[in-house]
């Protein structure tokens, strides 16, 4: 008996009848400072903001001072029945995506062709660079299915490389969507190393927001 149903990016589906909003906006791009389609990126005015019972503000640096994290409250202006969290990515080891089992290592001798078909990749890239040589990104739109041609313009930019030292890295979101090529991965023996990401809460908040999501399941009546 299914007794949870979890959606992702409904809160403009007016239709339904949420139990807990929880609302993302992303540390460099707040909702407070955007504006309406097509001026911005909103679909709807800033104040449905007052809608969301959970507010996490994502792609925060990883270490955000205290200072920062109350100008972002002052900015946000949470209502009383709303908490507000911060959170970043924590990017893992990458992994050779044909073997996951095999590890692979970015260091500043690496150069790295960067193939992404996700929205902002420029967070993913911004770690990137002061980790390894250099970054030739290929951005794709978000969603993005992968074409075999595709897979012989990648070939072909990173045969263009001038290094004794590079790999082609993706995402794992679009991992999935390159892993349809498998065979033709292998008969072109791209490189492609995927880079696993976690989502980390900032300030020790982590179980205050796994808490918070469990009174609402525990407390929850139709």
């Amino acid at each position: 008996m299914c007794k949870t149903i979890l959606l992702d990016d409904a809160f403009q589906h007016r239709a339904v009848q949420p139990g807990l909003n929880i609302m993302l906006t992303e540390y460099r791009r707040p909702f407070t400072d955007d504006f309406l389609l097509p001026s911005g990126r909103l679909r709807e005015w800033r104040s449905a903001y007052r809608r969301a019972d959970l507010i996490v503000v994502s792609k925060c640096p990883e270490g955000m001072s205290l200072e920062e994290r109350d100008r972002m409250l002052k900015k946000i202006r949470p209502f009383p029945h709303q908490r507000v969290f911060f959170s970043s990515y924590a990017y893992g080891q990458p992994y050779y995506l044909l073997n996951p089992a095999y590890a692979g290592a970015l260091t500043r001798e690496t150069d790295v062709l960067l193939v992404t078909g996700i929205a902002h990749a420029d967070y993913l890239a911004q770690h990137l660079e002061p980790r390894v040589g250099s970054v030739t990104h290929i951005e794709y739109e978000d969603h993005h299915y992968f074409e075999e041609t595709e897979l012989f313009q990648i070939q072909n930019r990173f045969k263009n490389l001038e290094s004794g030292r590079k790999l082609i890295l993706t995402t794992e979101k679009d991992a999935m969507r390159l892993e349809l090529h498998r065979s033709r991965i292998m008969e072109l023996q791209l490189p492609i190393f995927v880079l696993p990401v976690e989502v980390r809460f900032l300030f020790g908040s982590g179980p205050e927001f796994d808490q918070a999501v469990k009174e609402f399941l525990i407390h929850f009546k139709i």
